[in-house]
């Protein structure tokens, strides 16, 4: 069997977790593409592009399943951190296992679970592409561009044999397809930026073939007519080039250069600082960017380095440095302000998150916000009008392509890998007449230049509606923790049809007296005595009425004969009046969407104001200038203004809503469960795999159903979801389908968990089958093989043994 050695020695060596499937399949392409002409079909690519955004291990076997279906086995050798790929043709299976079996090989094989073999790889859904026209550039030559801004994109040209890009050019996006010039004397161009003020472009020469790096200048990129307004060279290209008033900024690794430019756009003044040389400082380059006064700030990108400020002239060391590798090359300024707004790394689940960060250069002072889905390697620009840019790397298919944010309102729109059928996207950028251009890379093509149709509606339809979160740092810069701080509790009391929201606590009517101290803390409880007037008979008799005071928030609530449902809450807007309550609310009282004073009201006889929302009703005075026929009423008038009434009563006939979800109470025997992650193992298996359980648990259906609070998926599928988990747990799993459980196969990316934790990254030991009993093992008469997670194997593996259940550890 010497040809089965080979085959191991030959083995190909792939990280599990480098990057997507479409870079696994680009690597079997190129290692067995000749041999196996099956790789090369169209259907890999489809299998691609429907598992790009699923786990490494879920893509990986799904190229297994597919392969299956042209005769062809895929096997890891690997039983650890890497996966090493061989294979077989379907004929030879048997022996090359038997071989591997006599030589102590692990050999597992890739397919997908509950898939025969031979069958095609299970569909997913791709997600929407984005509507665009599509040009690439069909002549003879490859083409890389590297920046895109203005009309314009730069970059280099060669040969379709040539090994090296040599020489450099630019496309001229105006035109459809863009009109690419090429020249044998035209440098690598780098850096494109556009200047609207000076309608001029900059860009970077590469140093090479005795030249040295430079800053260039043009009116017009298409016409190759490219100008050196400095005398400054560097060594190498200039990774830094900044737009500031009348200047453009010039960065390398020991340098910032200011070129003053005239109205004309031609150099006026030249001034060049040398960078202090620290330690590593020298493989770094310089950092610039302006606040929104105008003020230039300027640092090497070295580990805590330091920042210099230029202002009128005159350069000063700044009163801070900067934190650990944070830099300035990607920051923005924050218009009409003193502040910035730049990346800044915080520790995550088991890595560094990149977020957002907005400094005042001036006090220190910073808020944060954190990038849910865009990975490492951020950069910043100003896309439009309130626009911002955060673009990732585009390498990388499970994270963002780029997050559009809208910096006034909040908004924030995705742009996605699966937009673009599994092309990478390289650039994106806004032509001068307002048209978007994006460049996507497509295998064995090259560049292929997209204009979106539709691009704003497009995203706010594909994407479900999200906002940035902004949390504000207690510390100053550059002295923060390593960790986010925690949410900010908004100063706001929201009434919505279905809940009251205090300081983010979701509350369900009806009210109660133990569901608001749960979350506000204890009430101050008074007895408030007072007279009645009978309409009737006009007679007074006296009442003892009990209030409920959460004094230090300003809120008052009138308890029930039970004393326990509070029937009226009240809410202190302002300070005049008497009430119970002497403290006011220092928030906002929304109604819906709007603050309560913006709200649809009715009259209430003439002096006060009512509404109707849901089973609420709300009385109040809204705030103004009591009428001069009132004015003999004026101190009861305002002190009604001082107070948000709110009371609750079951709205008659009111259907009952189906509820999908809702666990009915069993009917026939149910297997007991010890071990909470065993169950979901089962559950995976009997839920998803052989369809036998219902309903199919969907997260995000889950939490549109649930009426008890609103559920955040976006904000907070990074934690198991307490009320799925709750389901979960409750869930009835029929004695009777036992038997159907006969292999399972643990696995980080399953279906089970995508819906209990929906961002869960499978890199921690939060589903680890740590624990386990023979009674509920044996419930299972057929299950004979488990794949593993865990992390005491020495808790687990004697009970399985005793089971005589075969083990594969993850």
């Amino acid at each position: 069997m010497a040809e089965f050695k080979q085959i191991i020695d030959d083995a190909l060596d792939i990280l599990k977790f480098d990057g997507a499937v479409q870079d696994t399949l680009a690597e079997l392409r190129e290692k067995w593409g000749a041999q196996v002409p099956a790789l090369l079909d169209e259907r890999f690519d489809a299998v691609g592009v429907q598992y790009m955004k699923l786990s490494h291990e879920k893509g990986v076997a799904a190229l297994g399943q597919e392969l299956s279906a042209f005769g062809w086995a895929l096997y890891n050798l690997d039983d650890e951190d890497e996966y090493l790929f061989v294979l077989i043709q379907e004929e030879e299976r048997s022996e090359w296992e038997r071989y591997c079996k006599k030589q102590g090989q692990y050999c597992h094989l890739m397919k997908q679970q509950g898939r025969k073999w031979g069958d095609h790889a299970k569909e997913q859904d791709p997600g929407k592409l984005m509507p665009c026209e599509e040009y690439i550039l069909q002549d003879e030559y490859d083409y890389f561009f590297n920046s895109l801004a203005g009309d314009f994109a730069a970059g280099e040209w060669k040969n379709q044999n040539a090994e090296e890009w040599k020489n450099g050019c630019v496309a001229d996006l105006r035109h459809r397809p863009p009109q690419v010039i090429r020249s044998h004397s035209l440098p690598h161009l780098g850096c494109l930026t556009y200047s609207p003020e000076h309608e001029l472009y900059a860009a970077s020469r590469a140093a090479g073939s005795g030249t040295i790096g430079r800053a260039l200048l043009s009116k017009n990129p298409a016409t190759l007519n490219w100008a050196e307004p400095s005398p400054i060279g560097y060594d190498g290209p200039p990774q830094t080039l900044c737009w500031a008033d009348h200047s453009l900024w010039v960065g390398d690794p020991t340098n910032a250069t200011r070129i003053e430019l005239t109205d004309r756009g031609t150099c006026q003044d030249v001034k060049n600082w040398t960078l202090p040389e620290d330690g590593w400082s020298t493989k770094y380059h310089c950092g610039i960017v302006t606040d929104g006064l105008g003020r230039v700030y300027f640092s090497n990108e070295w580990y805590k380095g330091q920042i210099y400020r230029w202002e009128s002239g005159k350069v000063t060391k700044h009163t801070f440095s900067l934190d650990g590798y944070d830099h300035l090359s990607e920051a923005v300024p924050v218009p009409g302000t003193g502040r910035i707004t730049m990346i800044h790394a915080v520790s995550g689940k088991g890595r560094m998150e990149e977020c957002l960060l907005e400094l005042d250069m001036d006090t220190g002072r910073c808020r944060i916000a954190p990038l849910p889905g865009m990975g490492e390697g951020l950069k910043l620009r100003w896309f439009t009008g309130d626009w911002l840019l955060v673009q990732g790397n585009g390498e990388i298919l499970s994270d963002d392509f780029a997050q559009l944010i809208n910096m006034n309102t909040r908004e924030v729109l995705r742009i996605r890998p699966e937009m673009f059928g599994g092309e990478k996207m390289q650039h994106i950028g806004i032509l001068t007449d307002g048209t978007v251009v994006i460049v996507t890379r497509r295998d064995r093509v090259g560049p292929v230049f997209r204009y979106p149709i539709d691009f704003w509606g497009f995203l706010r339809t594909a994407n479900k509606p999200k906002k940035l979160e902004w949390r504000e740092y207690k510390e100053v810069y550059p002295n923060l923790p390593i960790f986010l701080p925690s949410k900010a509790t908004e100063r706001k009391i929201i009434l919505k049809k279905d809940s009251l929201t205090i300081l983010g606590a979701v509350f369900t009517p009806p009210l109660t007296l133990s569901q608001l101290a749960e979350k506000l803390g204890p009430a101050h409880i008074v007895l408030q005595n007072g007279t009645r007037k009978s309409p009737i008979t006009g007679r007074e008799s006296p009442y003892t009425q009990a209030l409920a005071l959460w004094d230090e928030l300003g809120l008052q609530g009138w308890l029930d004969e039970d004393e326990q449902t509070i029937k009226t809450i009240g809410v202190r807007v302002a300070a005049q009046g008497e009430y119970a309550v002497r403290q006011t609310f220092d928030g906002a009282v929304w109604i819906g969407s709007k603050d309560y004073r913006e709200a649809s009201w009715k009259d209430f006889a003439g002096f006060a104001h009512t509404l109707k929302l849901g089973g609420f009703t709300v009385y109040t005075r809204l705030p103004g200038p009591v009428p001069e026929e009132q004015s003999a009423q004026k101190a009861k008038l305002e002190a009604l203004s001082a107070m948000v009434q709110i009371s609750w009563k079951e709205p008659e006939n009111k259907a009952a809503k189906a509820q999908k979800y809702k666990l009915s109470k069993p009917t026939e025997p149910v297997l007991t469960f010890t071990s909470f992650n065993f169950k979901l193992a089962v559950m995976e298996v009997l839920m998803y795999e052989k369809g036998l359980l219902a309903p199919k648990l969907d997260a995000h259906e889950f939490a549109r159903e649930y009426s008890r609070r609103k559920i955040d998926i976006d904000a907070e599928g990074y934690e198991p979801i307490p009320e799925i988990r709750k389901w979960l747990e409750k869930y009835p799993v029929p004695e009777r389908l036992a038997p159907e459980v006969t292999e399972i196969e643990m696995d980080g990316g399953s279906e089970i968990y995508t819906q209990l934790c929906p961002f869960w990254d499978g890199e921690d030991g939060a589903f680890d089958l740590n624990t386990i009993t023979e009674a509920e093992l044996r419930q299972f008469p057929n299950l004979n093989h488990i794949t593993l997670m865990t992390s005491k194997p020495e808790q687990v593996l004697p009970v399985l043994e005793r089971c005589s259940i075969k083990v594969d550890l993850l």
